[in-house]
C-alpha cells in the first residue's frame, strides 16, 4: 500500500463511520415532540381533579444504557394512588404508546453503611 492512498483510506473509513452513525440516530429520533407529550400528561393528570398533582419535568431519556430507544419521560410532582400503586410519572414511547411510572416499594431499601477509616 503506498504511502499516498493511506489518507484516502481513512477518509473513506471516516465518511463510512459517519453515514452509520447518522442513520443510527436519525431511526433513534423523536417521533413525538415535547409539546404532544405535554398535552397527554396535562390530559390524564386532568382525569384526577382539581388537587392532582403538576408536572414537573419532561425529558428525553434512552431506554437502556447502551444503544437503546429514547422515549419521553414525564415525572409529576407527587404520586398518584391507583388500584394501590403510586405513580409517580409516565413513560411515553415514540409511537404514542403510554406506560406509567410506578414507584416500586417492594424493591429492597437502599441503606447508609459507614465507611471503615
Amino acid at each position: 500500500m503506498k504511502i499516498a492512498s493511506l489518507p484516502r483510506l481513512c477518509a473513506a473509513i471516516t465518511l463510512g463511520a459517519l453515514a452509520f452513525l447518522q442513520s443510527a440516530h436519525a431511526d433513534n429520533a423523536a417521533r413525538v415532540d415535547a409539546l404532544h407529550v405535554a398535552k397527554v400528561a396535562t390530559d390524564y393528570l386532568a382525569t384526577h381533579g382539581r388537587n392532582a398533582p403538576h408536572i414537573t419535568s419532561i425529558a428525553l431519556e434512552a431506554e437502556a444504557m447502551m444503544g437503546g430507544k429514547t422515549s419521553w419521560i414525564v415525572r409529576f410532582s407527587r404520586p398518584i394512588v391507583t388500584d394501590g400503586n403510586k405513580e409517580v410519572g409516565m413513560r411515553v414511547k415514540h409511537d404514542g404508546s403510554v406506560s406509567y411510572l410506578v414507584d416500586d416499594k417492594s424493591a429492597p431499601k437502599k441503606r447508609n453503611v459507614p465507611l471503615k477509616s
